[in-house]
């Protein structure tokens, strides 16, 4: 009690050391050629068309990277990337259940205490093996009413919503460390910061000497971790 109403302290002296955290932005771009030709002998107009493919080409690179799922990642670290030393390996002649789902969230550790701030994210096996797994929770089971809004959510796992990607590569065996094995992810997304430098952003010019038209979309963005001073807040299922 003497040390209240004093400059004394009860403890040692601390000081307080502020982070830093480096968020380094990598670029996503596409480029096609339409010669004037092909436009001046079509029916149809082509431009809306390729330009709308090429959106769609940056949005699944884009999603492949966060993802650090399959090939062409380097060198962006996506989420699988962080969690080099996997602990939920099922054989990819199996199929993935519950119980690996509760496994990713308990690999966590003090990230996973708190099922309403996770998401899983599985591929297409990993989601029909899930639909044969009678507790599973399906948003046609949970209802319309208790379902998150998001985009290609198909369920809830223990209030953690559970989407589906495209984007993983089909069920592969390999190390715990291989990027084309892996069939889901569940993540806490507090312990991660993207940066979007530049949005999309589509350039069109025409090359007048090769009588051509050069469009070229891109865009700019990265990924950190906040603190791994309790882990790096992702678990990953990569069959084996």
């Amino acid at each position: 009690n003497t040390a209240f109403g004093t400059t004394e302290s009860t403890g040692p002296s601390l000081t307080h050391a502020l982070g830093e955290i480096t968020l380094s932005a990598y670029k996503v771009a596409t480029l096609e050629f339409m010669n004037f030709e092909e436009e001046e002998d079509s029916l149809i107009v082509l431009l809306p068309i390729i330009r709308d493919a090429m959106v769609r080409r940056v949005s699944r690179a884009l999603d492949r990277a966060m993802l650090g799922a399959g090939t062409s990642i380097a060198p962006f670290n996506g989420l699988a990337v962080y969690d080099t030393t996997s602990a939920v390996v099922p054989t990819n002649t199996g199929a993935a259940t519950m119980t690996h789902m509760r496994s990713l969230r308990k690999d966590l550790g003090a990230w996973g205490l708190d099922p309403a701030s996770l998401y899983y994210i599985v591929s297409q096996d990993v989601y029909y093996d899930l639909l044969e797994d009678t507790s599973f929770q399906s948003v046609l089971q949970v209802g319309q009413q208790n379902a998150t809004l998001l985009t290609g959510q198909v369920g809830v796992i223990g209030q953690s919503p559970v989407l589906v990607s495209g984007e993983f590569p089909t069920k592969a065996g390999g190390a715990a460390t291989a990027a084309t094995n892996i069939g889901a992810i569940c993540v806490a997304p507090g312990n991660f910061i993207m940066g979007n430098q530049r949005g999309l952003r589509m350039d069109i010019q025409d090359e007048v000497q090769k009588q051509r038209t050069a469009l070229v979309a891109s865009m700019r963005a990265g990924l950190a971790t906040i603190s791994n001073a309790q882990g790096v807040g992702v678990s990953t299922l990569r069959w084996s």
